[in-house]
């Protein structure tokens, strides 16, 4: 369809379609926002209309990630090579494509990494947040949708106008079960299994109402347990095999499996995504719907 011809819509009626049709294509959660939301919380550069000119709407769709057999499996890296199917980024392409050739707008998949540098030109935290799927947490600021716990996000931005969905009203974390469990223990589940006082990456305070008045997330450490697979130790692997001078020492090196596995998850990047689980194993939000026969 030509772009410059737009098709006369109803927001309501479009909103209900494409919802739906993200949800049929895999999708757990769509939530919609303006993007006048970003305007509070990003500086020039990084608004939505930066990304799209003349954006309007931003659809967010949430998706599960590991299956819960997989959470289930005494391995717990199974999950690094197993149950990832990124079906929120699928259900992504087909709404993009369904807006442009069915109504005549623009739409894209907002940019979730990098493309130049470290800094990502949009955050699918934020965008889950603003568009009412999610709050964060005191498991390294995770976003935790109310129903399912830990979902995985992707937006699209498009010029479309459309109907929005509200914020959140009731933060997800703490849970009424950690916030029983800190004033008993002075920790939650999370920072229980990974304490940042003991060689872990989390830390945080639950004042009287119940919410979050402080949280610590050590990032450097995380990474430094969490991403043992990818881009960055391959870097860090190139880095010492060319400095070694050993050339017995160097083939051992090159053909280690810690090596080999660095380069599979370049090329398959299922496997990069994250090797630990455990504030997520035992967060209490969403363990329900993990739980099956």
């Amino acid at each position: 369809m030509n772009m410059d011809v737009k098709v006369d819509i109803n927001p309501g009626a479009c909103t209900a379609a494409i919802k739906s049709l993200a949800l049929s294509m895999g999708g757990d959660v769509v939530g919609i926002a303006p993007v006048e939301r970003w305007r509070e919380y990003v500086p020039d550069g990084y608004l939505p209309e930066d990304i799209l000119p003349g954006a309007k709407s931003v659809i967010v769709v949430g998706s599960r990630g590991p299956s819960a057999g997989a959470w289930q499996s005494p391995n717990h890296r199974i999950m690094e090579v197993n149950g990832y199917d990124f079906a929120n980024d699928r259900a992504l392409h087909v709404v993009c494509d369904h807006i442009e050739m069915n109504y005549g707008y623009y739409a894209m998949q907002a940019p979730g990494l990098p493309v130049a540098g470290h800094q990502p030109k949009m955050s699918m935290m934020l965008a889950a947040v603003l568009s009412g799927l999610g709050t964060r947490s005191l498991a390294a600021n995770i976003i935790l949708n109310p129903k399912y716990g830990l979902l995985y996000y992707s937006a699209c931005l498009t010029t479309l106008p459309l109907e929005y969905d509200d914020r959140l009203e009731q933060d997800v974390c703490p849970a009424p079960m950690c916030v029983k469990i800190f004033r008993a223990g002075g920790k939650t589940p999370c920072m229980a299994v990974c304490p940042s006082d003991d060689g872990g990456c989390l830390d945080g305070d639950i004042d009287e109402d119940g919410k979050i008045s402080f949280s610590y997330f050590d990032r450097e450490r995380c990474v430094h347990r969490a991403m043992n697979f990818g881009i960055n130790s391959f870097q860090k692997a190139m880095g010492e095999i060319a400095a070694e001078e050993d050339k017995d020492r160097r083939d051992v090196m090159i053909n280690s499996d810690f090596f080999n596995r660095s380069c599979s998850a370049i090329s398959h990047y299922k496997e990069s995504v994250a090797q630990c689980f455990e504030c997520m194993r035992v967060c209490p939000v969403g363990r329900s719907e993990r739980k099956l026969k």
